[in-house]
């Protein structure tokens, strides 16, 4: 996102968030762009540079068609856990975000 929305016991980085209290966190993610080429492209958030896998979606692109990538997981996190997201190919290829809105990433606290 082009700002940071209000922040409670998390501390951000360049395109990561990490946790200060250990919990059960909701994590809200959307992808909008384009891909170079036709691809298999995998998007994936992850917690310490590790898929989650209920939140990690494969998909095969045409090139040059925007595609979104969203979803939402409740997950287990510790102290200090970083998240993150990140898109992968196993072809080179360049993937473009869209215009405006085009990649968010947001986690909530759900217990005391």
């Amino acid at each position: 996102m082009n700002s940071t929305m209000p922040l409670l016991n998390v501390t951000t980085a360049t395109n990561a968030i990490t946790v200060t209290q250990a919990g059960d966190y909701e994590i809200n993610y959307s992808l909008l762009g384009t891909a170079s080429v036709a691809v298999g492209l995998t998007a994936a958030i992850r917690n310490n540079s590790t898929n989650i896998a209920s939140a990690t979606m494969t998909r095969d692109l045409s090139a040059t068609t925007e595609s979104v990538f969203s979803g939402s997981v409740i997950v287990t996190l510790a102290a200090n856990d970083v998240i993150d997201m990140a898109v992968t190919a196993l072809l080179a290829a360049t993937f473009t975000l869209g215009d405006g809105t085009n990649a968010t990433l947001s986690v909530k606290k759900l217990n005391a």
